[in-house]
């Protein structure tokens, strides 16, 4: 019974952040026949950019991530999960380079100092229990596709708008030291379509990526769960925005001018923290923090956010 509300709680306490999604994935499926229903929302407000090593600050950006996600288990230890993703952006920074006038800052369509609301992608996910032991082993496999024509260029954008299919593996132990301490280590490898709106430009690269995640959580009480956790993404090629003034010297009318943020080589580690509580034997609720401390090619973000969960067994 415990293992059930601790393996709800990795649902439910999934955490958005921009340029890229990062969900929280779960080592252990729950019984047979279960439904899960879970809506989610993540407040985020960044400052900068990452420019290699440098922090680029004025140029803030605040984003409402929102997401409906349902999960059913049709046959033992087999999880099947959909969301539908969607999210309002806005960028207030200058239009312009103020030390440099010439050099366009605001280069998408919703870098207008408004929000921009838009449903943006489909989630498929499954996770296989494979085994479950002293460790559990549980292998996933995940599919995104965009379903609406939502912008992908400026500080402002939706999302990349690009197709992706990933395959990953989540590790659990429970009682590491403490019967009630609870470990999971995660890594997903992810293929991306190529962006084809620069032309060759864009073309050339392709963001393939890893993600590794790790969390620690302690079952405090039967309704109440804590943890940490940190998230770690390595994006294998893409453009890297060090080289854009030399860019633009060597090539002041390249289409990655305006086309480079769907082909970011982003690199980031994201320390997290999160807590589940129990309302009812259907009903729960979680609350997550996450904030970019080091990254490359990426925004800076500091994320708040809530997830109202539903379960209920309809084989029983």
């Amino acid at each position: 019974m415990r293992r059930s509300r601790i393996s709800l709680v990795f649902v439910v306490a999934a955490f958005l952040l921009l340029p890229s999604s990062m969900a929280a994935a779960q080592a252990w499926v729950n019984a047979k026949g279960e439904l899960s229903l879970t809506l989610r929302s993540d407040y985020q407000t960044s400052q900068g950019v990452w420019h290699g090593p440098t922090l680029v600050t004025g140029l803030p950006a605040q984003s409402l991530n929102n997401a409906f996600s349902a999960e059913y288990i049709p046959i033992d230890k087999l999880s099947l999960g959909l969301t539908l993703n969607g999210n309002g952006v806005r960028y207030t920074g200058p239009l312009m380079n103020p030390g440099d006038p010439t050099v366009i800052l605001a280069h998408g369509t919703q870098d207008d100092g408004a929000f921009h609301w838009n449903v943006t992608d489909l989630d498929l996910d499954a996770h296989y229990q494979l085994y479950d032991g002293a460790i559990t082993l549980t292998p996933l496999i995940h599919f995104r596709t965009p379903v609406t024509s939502y912008e992908q260029k400026g500080y402002a954008a939706s999302g990349t708008h690009l197709r992706e299919g990933s395959l990953g593996l989540y590790l659990g132990k429970y009682g590491l030291g403490l019967d009630d301490l609870v470990i999971q280590l995660g890594y997903t490898f992810t293929y991306v379509q190529k962006e084809t709106g620069g032309g060759a430009a864009t073309e050339q690269y392709r963001t393939n990526r890893s993600d590794a995640d790790l969390s620690v959580s302690y079952v405090i009480t039967e309704k109440f769960i804590a943890g940490v956790g940190a998230a770690f993404r390595y994006t294998h090629d893409g453009f890297d925005l060090a080289d854009y003034p030399a860019l633009l010297q060597m090539d002041p009318n390249s289409t990655l001018q305006f086309w480079h943020d769907p082909v970011l080589r982003a690199k980031y580690l994201a320390p997290t923290a999160f807590a589940s509580y129990q309302i009812s034997p259907a009903w729960s609720l979680a609350a997550r923090f996450a904030a970019i401390v080091w990254g490359e090619n990426v925004s800076n973000p500091i994320s708040f956010g809530i997830s109202l969960g539903w379960a209920n067994n309809l084989v029983d």
